[in-house]
């Protein structure tokens, strides 16, 4: 299990980035990402688009880490219509605790009954970090017993999250380039923590040119917020660590 007052936590994760970076194989990246949210007490995952009415989650999922059983029941009930947490997981971009994908335990039944029916599965608390394209919303979904959470821990899975997801994905697919080389520079110093005052300090140019760098690079890269664009420009090899 990790200890959650791990002061090298930021540097496991960079470390998990760059054994990510090297995989060749989605499955590579699976098991990577079963490691390391195992240490943290999860036992089961998946990475999915968020279905719309019309299609299947079977469909849309690009990992499953979902005891066979539970994936079953899942998409043969139809359960992703009635269950709190992609539900949740369309209205916000910040990653979140199930337990604050709030619901009426007595008038929405359909939702009371999925979280029950996941507690067979030992899914007693959970943690999902949602992910917006232009057009859909995608989720990484974790699942354990009796996970240990912080607010530094969600940090270190919401990177790894986002980019097991988006590593996943590109295997095969070489992008083109779309940042400028400002835009990769800014976001390589707001990668290792670097303030937009600090990075202006470094790069001799305006604070506010900085924010406008870094606001350019979330929107080429699709990204919802800053940590999303330096992991989705690591991903793409726009920017290495």
């Amino acid at each position: 299990m990790a200890n959650l007052a791990d002061p090298h936590l930021g540097r496991r994760v960079l470390e998990f980035i760059d054994a990510a970076e090297v995989a060749t194989l989605p499955q590579q990246v699976m098991t990577l990402f079963e490691a390391a949210v195992g240490e943290f007490g999860f036992h089961a995952y998946i990475m999915a688009g968020i279905p719309t009415s019309d299609v299947s989650l079977d469909r849309v999922t690009l990992a499953n880490g979902w005891p066979a059983e539970w994936f079953d029941v899942y998409v043969r009930d139809n359960l992703c219509a009635v269950d709190p947490i992609p539900r949740h997981a369309l209205t916000t971009v910040q990653p979140f605790l199930w337990s604050e994908a709030r619901y009426d335990r007595d008038t929405d039944s359909g939702a009371r009954g999925v979280m029950e029916r996941a507690l067979d599965f030992r899914f007693n608390s959970g943690f999902c970090i949602p992910i917006h394209y232009d057009a859909s919303t995608a989720a990484v979904s974790m699942a354990g017993d009796r996970p240990y959470i912080t607010d530094e821990t969600k940090r270190a899975l919401h990177i790894i999250g986002l980019y097991s997801h988006s590593r996943i994905r590109s295997l095969g697919h070489k992008p083109a380039r779309s940042l400028s080389n400002n835009e990769a520079e800014v976001l390589r110093w707001a990668a290792v923590g670097k303030t937009a005052w600090e990075t202006s300090v470094i790069m001799n140019i305006g604070e506010r040119k900085v924010r406008f760098l870094l606001t350019e690079a979330q929107r080429k890269l699709n990204a919802a917020n800053r940590t999303a664009a330096v992991v989705q420009a690591l991903v793409k090899g726009e920017i290495k660590l």
